[in-house]
Parts: structure tokens; C-alpha cells; sequence
């Protein structure tokens, strides 16, 4: 079966199984029905997404240095989330 991590995309021996133990210990649990598909990517983008928006709030913004307001975390959320997704597609049709 093929793995659709981004690790085993580059080639790597990294099977979704061992992925989705990984992702569960930084709080992002993956459905079972989502290993070995493409759907596994965005699936996972978008979880970390949801952590950004609800983490960033309290982090120092690097440009700013003051704390992101939250419409600032949106924004940095969503333009990660847009690079991510497409470097994803990228790796699935290498």
C-alpha cells in the first residue's frame, strides 16, 4: 500500500500507520479511513491549521513583537496553510 504522508511522498520509509501514531502524540488524530489515501495531506494541513489559529494568539509576532492579534494569526494560519496544501500537491505529482 502507499503511504501518503509527506515523509514517504519524498521517498522516505515512513508508513501512515507509524504517521498517524506521530501526529496523535502532537494532539492531530487521524481516521483510520484516511491512511493510504491522498485525502490523508489536506486532512492533516487543515488539523494543524485549527492549532495555529488557536495558538498563534499567544505567541510573539516576529514582525511586531507584540503578541498576534487574532486576526493576525488567521492570516499567518491560512497563507501556511495555502504553502503547505501546495507543496503537498506538488509531492503528489512528482
Amino acid at each position: 500500500m502507499k503511504s501518503y504522508n509527506v515523509q514517504a511522498l519524498r521517498g522516505h520509509e515512513y508508513d501512515d500507520r507509524e504517521f498517524q501514531s506521530d501526529m496523535k502524540e502532537v494532539g492531530i488524530n487521524i481516521p483510520d479511513g484516511l491512511l493510504y489515501r491522498p485525502e490523508l495531506g489536506p486532512y492533516v494541513i487543515n488539523e494543524v491549521y485549527k492549532q495555529s489559529l488557536a495558538g498563534l494568539p499567544g505567541m510573539e509576532n516576529p514582525t511586531s513583537g507584540s503578541l498576534y492579534t487574532p486576526e493576525e494569526a488567521k492570516s499567518e494560519a491560512e497563507t501556511l496553510r495555502r504553502s503547505a496544501l501546495d507543496n503537498y500537491n506538488t509531492l503528489l505529482n512528482i
